[in-house]
């Protein structure tokens, strides 16, 4: 049972789990005080904010576990490409022991998992822990726009664009700030974004994604619809492959298992056995024993990084995500930046190049 499952118990009043509810309550009101505190502080002018001189497009959470963010920030990428300007992302590179800043290749246990499938595909990462210094790399390096992964909390940055995203299985942590629920901050947080994204509305029904609709209207900010896809999968040495056939043994450490199964079962693929971890999980080298002594593995790319040429066979879906409207919200808030196709300086490299080599990865 993972930290989320007793979690939910609690909140649901199970068994003895009932007896930690109190507990879990005075912590969660003594955290979002703290956080809402925090935030008129930074609100007030009392504590400074850093602005940068070139674009920083902050793609962040208001609530703790997968919300679907990474497909986002990579969508969002790519769009920086497609319109000519060499974009970088920046991330803390959770779980990683590389400080930074530092360009970040397919090594989860120096940079973490989600850098290290960023660097696979090809895009430029920065690690650093200290995530000013990283904005100020990634610019120093020849990127003119940077893409903050998870930064919405980091008060001490205030970014050109304010990207949120909510995960319409779960917009609002269950109505609680941690440990009782899932929010990182009160809710009035949301005042602070340029954009809500809503990732995962088709698995809600039309009654749900209306309520959230109606709730989010009071924030009065532009809503855009997030819609994801198995473009197609990868195999253990993230080589194109064909999908799994037949029954698959699923095993993932991520914030939303659940969600990723459902997927799973959308593209008709029937799940024998589901083995859970908490999210950003390390393998252990006897779990990586028992995973083998199972046949047709699925798993996700965050997972399956960190068993890359540790002998387990598995398979993993590659989500896109196609955000309607996005495109044209960054055009129209962007439009002041040079990009590298109107660029006549020898730093900035051709339209969707990074002037960055990438490195080819060695398989």
């Amino acid at each position: 049972m993972n930290l989320n499952e007793i979690r939910k118990k609690v909140l649901k009043e199970e068994g003895n789990y009932k007896l930690l509810k109190p507990i879990l309550k005075f912590l969660s009101l003594a955290y979002c005080a703290i956080a809402g505190f925090r935030n008129k502080l930074y609100d007030s002018g009392f504590l400074s904010s850093r602005t940068f001189p070139m674009p920083v497009i902050c793609v962040g959470n208001i609530t703790a576990g997968g919300t679907g963010k990474t497909p986002v920030v990579e969508s969002i990428y790519e769009t920086l490409e497609e319109l000519g300007f060499s974009p970088s992302i920046v991330s803390k590179g959770y779980k990683g022991f590389a400080y930074g800043p530092v360009v970040a290749k397919p090594n989860p246990e120096r940079f973490g998992d989600e850098p290290s499938v960023y660097a696979m595909k090809g895009y430029l990462c920065v690690v650093s822990k200290n995530r000013e210094k990283g904005i100020e790399f990634a610019f120093s390096i020849g990127a003119n726009v940077v893409v903050l992964d998870d930064g919405f909390q980091d008060r001490r940055i205030k970014p050109s664009l304010n990207i949120l995203v909510l995960d319409a299985l779960n917009p609002f942590g269950d109505g609680f700030c941690l440990p009782l629920g899932l929010l990182r901050e009160p809710l009035q947080g949301i005042e602070r974004t340029d954009a809500i994204v809503i990732t995962r509305a088709d698995l809600v029904s039309s009654e749900t994604l209306k309520g959230i609709q109606t709730y989010l209207a009071t924030f009065r900010k532009p809503i855009f619809y997030a819609e994801q896809k198995f473009s197609h999968w990868v195999d253990e040495n993230f080589e194109k492959t064909e999908p799994p056939k037949g029954e698959v043994n699923v095993f993932c450490g991520i914030g939303n298992p659940g969600q990723f199964v459902e997927m799973l079962l959308r593209n008709n693929l029937k799940v024998k056995n589901l083995f859970v971890f908490n999210d950003h999980h390390r393998y252990t080298e006897r779990e990586i024993e028992q995973l083998k002594g199972f046949k047709n593995l699925v798993t996700t790319e965050k997972d399956l990084i960190k068993l890359w040429n540790r002998g387990v066979k598995a398979k993993a879906p590659v989500l896109k995500t196609k955000i309607a409207g996005m495109k044209e919200f960054i055009v129209e808030n962007l439009r002041n930046v040079e990009r590298a196709e109107d660029s006549v300086e020898t730093r900035l490299a051709p339209a969707g190049i990074s002037p960055i080599k990438r490195e080819s990865v060695s398989r």
